[in-house]
């Protein structure tokens, strides 16, 4: 699912360059990335893992 939602703001930012080419491409190139690391953990049976130093619910406890 989240390869799909990443896939689809890939096209987006690929459809934004056709219509103004800009610096968006490194956007779309970086979504596409991001959307094939997921399809391939989804494939590989990865489940998603949540991280405190990146965000998720332990960030509140961090800075208490």
């Amino acid at each position: 699912m989240r390869a799909a939602a990443y896939l689809v703001l890939a096209v987006i930012q690929y459809l934004s360059i056709i219509i103004t080419p800009s610096s968006l491409i490194a956007a779309a190139v970086v979504l596409t990335l991001t959307s094939i690391c997921y399809a391939l953990a989804g494939l590989k049976g990865q489940a998603f893992v949540g991280s405190k130093t990146l965000g998720g619910q332990g960030v509140a406890q961090m800075i208490i």
